[in-house]
């Protein structure tokens, strides 16, 4: 007996997975993961990205630095 099997279709992939071998949770986590993989495969995102996120963190610290960083007296 197989836990896991796949058939696939002219158009789409069929998976059977015993229920004795992972749990629901797991398994909709699991789902969960595949989808937003696919999403983030499908966003055209260029090098820009990176400079926009260093800018996020470098105004974050500038407003939050205070909370970690004590004045000296």
């Amino acid at each position: 007996m197989q836990n896991i099997g796949l058939e696939t279709t002219d158009e789409k992939f069929l998976i059977s997975i015993d229920k004795n071998f992972v749990d629901k949770e797991f398994l909709l986590k699991l789902i969960e993961k595949i989808r937003l993989e696919y999403l983030a495969n499908k966003v055209d995102l260029d090098e820009s990205i990176e400079d926009f996120g260093e800018e996020i963190k470098a105004n974050w610290w500038e407003k939050n630095k205070s909370k970690f960083i004590e004045s000296p007296r």
